[in-house]
């Protein structure tokens, strides 16, 4: 199975919905100022399973999983 050496997201596709900070509250949260989805600094330590499962739930597709 690839690695994630990298998460983002597209903050123009993000509809601030919140299935990713439900799905990985570790690596996910609600931005304040915009209201949309962010990445958070220690997402390495969370299981690539729980990645792959919250960009598999975004119903617009905004998270960006670099894997190799």
């Amino acid at each position: 199975m690839p690695k994630i050496v990298a998460v983002k997201i597209d903050e123009e596709r993000c509809i601030g919905c919140g299935s990713c900070v439900a799905l990985a509250p570790e690596a996910f949260a609600i931005g304040l100022e915009e209201g949309k989805a962010e990445v958070k600094g220690d997402w390495g330590k969370v299981p690539p399973e729980k990645l792959r499962c919250a960009r598999d739930a975004c119903p617009v597709q905004a998270i960006i999983l670099k894997e190799r």
